[in-house]
């Protein structure tokens, strides 16, 4: 597909892997669709976009069904078809499960999981009007490997890669492909909040600047999945052939949070830590 020609919509825009996103989209020459439910965030990701080709903004909450139509209708009406959807606006939520409140647990799944099931099937229409209209979800590596202190999260991670592969078996005759992006922890300022749960449980964290250039390399070759490096791709494979050797190394790193003042660690935050992810902001305009 040529740069100049596709068309492109990135949710949870308006900071990390999103903004990311949107800029090296910017750089490649597509016509990109920005969204958020903040307007300043996209405003600022506008700005960082350069001389990009077009760019357009729009404020929504993707887990509106209201919000959903307003977005894709304004697409269908300036861009007639779309070429990209990336589904990035995600929320995580850290800490003991036990801590979660039940409020939390359904945000967390509704954004995660819901909003993006119900946007990529409300887009299907203008993905099928391009010819070679592609999904790409923004998961995590927590969707393919679970952590403790992100049970919660990576079950709603689990659930997108599943969609993921679902739908790319699907919508393989339609001509729709589908990829699935799983990164790592990624330096962005809400990766600071659950920092002190993340250093304990040895996660290397990436810039969102390679994170979203390797996205957008995998999308445009119509790869199934993106990865962070060949460490993770073995950790996947030992997850689905040798899963009790994970549970063993994982639990004692579990044990290193417990006893945070062993090995040399600092104390961290005791009680849940929930927010937006370094996938974008819980937003989208």
């Amino acid at each position: 597909m040529l740069h100049d020609t596709a068309r492109v919509l990135i949710t949870g825009a308006g900071s990390g892997i999103g903004r990311a996103l949107a800029v090296e989209a910017a750089n490649r020459g597509m016509r990109v669709v920005i969204a958020g439910r903040r307007m300043d965030p996209l405003r600022e990701t506008a700005g960082a976009m350069g001389n990009a080709k077009s760019v357009i903004t729009m404020q929504a909450d993707v887990t509106s069904a209201q919000d959903r139509s307003a977005l894709l209708a304004r697409i269908q009406e300036q861009l007639g078809a779309l070429d990209y959807l990336i589904n990035n606006a995600g929320s995580v939520a850290v800490g003991r499960f036990d801590g979660l409140s039940e409020d939390e647990m359904m945000h967390l799944f509704t954004l995660n999981v819901t909003a993006p099931a119900m946007l990529s099937q409300a887009a299907l229409p203008l993905l099928c009007a391009a010819p070679k209209g592609r999904i790409v979800n923004v998961g995590s590596m927590f969707g393919d490997i679970a952590f403790p202190r992100f049970a919660a999260y990576s079950a709603s991670k689990f659930a997108l890669r599943g969609l993921s592969d679902g739908l790319r078996r699907e919508l393989a005759q339609d001509g729709i492909g589908v990829t699935y992006a799983a990164p790592r922890a990624t330096r962005t300022p809400a990766a600071d909040r659950f920092m002190a749960l993340a250093k304990p449980m040895q996660m290397v964290f990436d810039p969102p600047g390679k994170v979203a250039r390797r996205i957008w390399n995998a999308a445009e070759a119509g790869k199934s999945r993106v990865y962070p490096g060949l460490g993770e791709r073995i950790a996947t494979i030992a997850q689905a052939l040798l899963p009790s050797i994970l549970d063993r190394h994982i639990a004692k790193l579990e044990m290193r949070v417990r006893n945070p003042t062993e090995d040399g660690l600092e104390t961290h935050p005791v009680g849940n830590v929930t927010g937006d992810t370094a996938t974008g902001e819980t937003i989208q305009r």
